[in-house]
C-alpha cells in the first residue's frame, strides 16, 4: 500500500531536518516537519525552473527545482523511477507541473540535513491546477498550524490531550513530533507564508469562489470522490467499525469485489484516497480511515 501524499509549502518542507523510521530497520520512513508533517509521500505542485542530466556508465538520474510561492523543491528521478525520469525529460523548463514521490533526507559531513524529493509521477499542468494546488495546501497548513500552536501551549503536548480540544489525530500526532524535536516553532511566520502563497494566485480577491468551487466539493471527509472512492470508504470504514488498527486490506478486496470492482478499478480508487489524504495504511496489510 501507498502512503497518502501531502501537501507541503516548499519553505516549511525545505525547513526540515528531522526523519523517523517505524518498526523495525524496513520499516516506513518519514521526514517530520516544523508543522508536523509526517511524509513519507509528498505532492507538490509549482513552476520547474531548472533541470539537469546527470549521467554515468549505466545509469542516468534527472535533478530538477520546482518553486512554489514560498520557495523551492529539489526533485530527482532515475533509473528505479523510469516513467517519472522520461516524463521530466520531456518537460522544458519553465512550466507549471504537479508531481508525486517520496520525502529524501541527506545528512552532509558536517552534520546538516537536506531534504529532496524522488519523484513517482510528474506532468505537466495549467494555471487553475496550480492555484487549486496553493489552495488546498494553505487549508492543510493552516490545520497544521492550529494543532502545534496548541500543542505548545501543552506541557507536555500528547496526542490524548490535543484529540481533546479537537485536533484530529494525523495533525495531533504530527504536532507532537515536531514540537518534541523543533521545540518553539515560529507559528506566524508560517501564517505569513500562508498569506503571500494566497497573494501569488492572480485576482485572488475575485478569484476565491472559482477556486472554492474547482476543489473538491466539501464531504463529511473534505474531499469529492469518485463513485469507486466512495465505495471502497464505507467498505474500509465497515470493517474498522470497532476502533481497531485498520481493515484487513485482504477482506476490503474480497467485498469490493463481490460488488463487481475490479483489481484495477480497486487500485485506482486506494490510490486516490490516499493521495486526498482520506485514508492511511497503520500496518502492513492494513487500511484505516482517517
Amino acid at each position: 500500500m501507498r502512503e497518502m501524499a501531502q501537501r507541503v509549502f516548499a519553505a516549511e518542507f525545505s525547513s526540515s531536518n528531522y526523519e523517523i523510521r517505524e518498526g523495525d530497520e524496513k520499516g516506513v520512513v518519514y521526514v517530520v516537519t516544523p508543522l508536523g508533517a509526517k511524509i513519507n509521500r509528498i505532492m507538490i505542485a509549482g513552476v520547474i525552473t531548472e533541470k539537469e542530466e546527470n549521467q554515468g556508465e549505466n545509469w542516468k538520474m534527472y535533478t530538477a527545482q520546482v518553486s512554489d510561492p514560498t520557495g523551492t523543491f529539489r526533485i530527482s528521478a532515475g533509473q528505479y523511477q523510469e516513467n517519472a525520469a522520461k516524463a521530466l525529460q520531456s518537460i522544458e523548463p519553465p512550466a507549471y507541473v504537479a508531481a508525486v514521490g517520496k520525502a529524501r533526507t541527506f545528512t552532509t559531513e558536517e552534520g546538516a540535513v537536506y531534504v529532496s524529493i524522488r519523484v513517482e509521477s510528474i506532468a505537466k499542468i495549467g494555471e487553475k491546477q496550480r492555484d487549486l494546488w496553493i489552495y488546498e495546501t494553505c487549508r492543510e497548513t493552516l490545520h497544521r498550524i492550529e494543532a502545534v500552536s496548541a500543542a505548545m501551549e501543552l506541557s507536555p503536548p500528547t496526542i490524548e490531550s490535543l484529540s481533546k480540544l479537537g485536533i484530529r489525530q494525523r495533525y495531533a500526532e504530527g504536532a507532537v513530533l515536531a514540537v518534541q524535536h523543533y521545540g518553539r516553532v515560529d507559528v506566524d511566520s508560517y501564517r505569513g507564508m500562508l498569506v503571500e502563497a494566497m497573494r501569488s494566485i492572480p485576482g485572488i480577491e475575485e478569484k476565491v469562489e472559482e477556486i472554492e468551487q474547482t476543489a473538491p466539493a466539501e464531504t463529511e471527509d473534505g474531499d469529492r470522490l469518485t463513485e469507486d472512492e466512495k465505495a471502497l470508504l464505507l467498505i474500509i470504514g465497515s470493517l474498522d467499525s470497532n476502533n481497531s488498527r485498520g481493515a484487513e486490506w485482504k477482506e476490503v478486496e474480497r467485498i469490493a469485489i463481490e460488488k463487481k470492482l475490479t483489481k484495477e478499478r480497486i487500485a485506482e480508487a486506494v490510490g486516490g484516497l490516499l493521495d486526498k489524504g482520506m485514508v492511511y495504511e497503520p500496518v502492513l496489510g492494513k487500511m484505516k480511515r482517517i
